[in-house]
């Protein structure tokens, strides 16, 4: 029985000795500037211990920023390109038909993990389509596009130049630890409606250059929409745009899918 006694007796005065030492420590937690700072104090000591972030959402932009590259269409189901006989004043010069996107706003946020994403913005988007003939121009009336011949003019530069408001949908798959340093890829698509379009055209008339500028609709679908694919590493991403839906409006011009491929530098 005094064995019992004295046991429970030891136990008593450990677990008072505990309880005395956990009285004696005051901890105090300071959140500043999205960093943690734990200060704990004793009778003998102080200890000052400095955390990682308090907020451990990524900041990640895919979208916002400046991207770059090379666009055209394709003029048969088999993703043939200047393959169209019956169109032959809609072939493409490749080397001077580009595109450039202004990406202003983007929406980034976390599907239950870091690593998986969903995103959205707005942002402008303009293409180049350099037409190859030299002497037919694009006009329309109001049924169909069509060639209009100018026998007087020889073309330096025939442009088709397009202009749209764009909003992405996308969502986004980073394997890796840290945003900035991660390999990301996204798949989704993109909404864009036509704000304006214009047919460019320079040439030479007796030593003198002169330019034309003609705006119009030229029958271009009001709306596209591009399945998109995208891949990178930290702010530089490689991204692929395949039209969905015809340049063209239906039964007003050729159905010709866009595409188009290009570098993104995020900001």
């Amino acid at each position: 029985m005094k064995g019992i006694i004295t046991l429970l007796g030891a136990v008593f005065f450990v677990s008072l000795s505990f309880a005395q030492e956990e009285e004696k420590k005051d901890t105090t937690k300071i959140s500043y500037k999205g960093k943690v700072i734990t200060i704990t104090q004793n009778d003998s000591d102080t200890t000052v211990v400095k955390d990682e972030d308090d907020d451990d959402e990524w900041e990640v932009n895919h979208w916002r920023g400046l991207e770059f590259g090379m666009n055209g269409y394709f003029t048969s189901d088999d993703f043939g390109i200047n393959n169209d006989p019956n169109n032959i004043y809609l072939e493409l010069d490749y080397a001077k038909s580009f595109m450039i996107n202004l990406n202003l706003w983007e929406f980034n946020t976390k599907l239950g993990t870091e690593k998986f994403r969903f995103f959205t913005g707005l942002g402008f988007r303009f293409n180049r389509y350099a037409l190859k003939s030299t002497s037919s121009s694009l006009a329309y009336n109001d049924t169909t596009i069509f060639a209009a011949q100018d026998s007087m003019k020889t073309f330096d530069k025939n442009f088709l130049n397009t202009s749209y408001i764009s909003a992405p949908i996308y969502f986004t798959l980073m394997p890796g630890n840290d945003p900035e340093k991660s390999f990301h890829f996204s798949a989704g698509a993109v909404v864009s409606y036509r704000i304006g379009s214009r047919v460019k055209q320079k040439y030479v008339v007796q030593d003198q250059k002169r330019k034309d500028i003609n705006k119009g609709h030229y029958h271009l679908s009001p709306f596209l929409v591009d399945a998109s694919v995208r891949f990178g590493v930290g702010k530089f991403t490689v991204f692929a745009n395949y039209g969905l839906t015809s340049l063209f409006e239906s039964s007003k011009g050729p159905d010709y899918r866009p595409f188009s491929a290009g570098l993104s530098l995020n900001f």
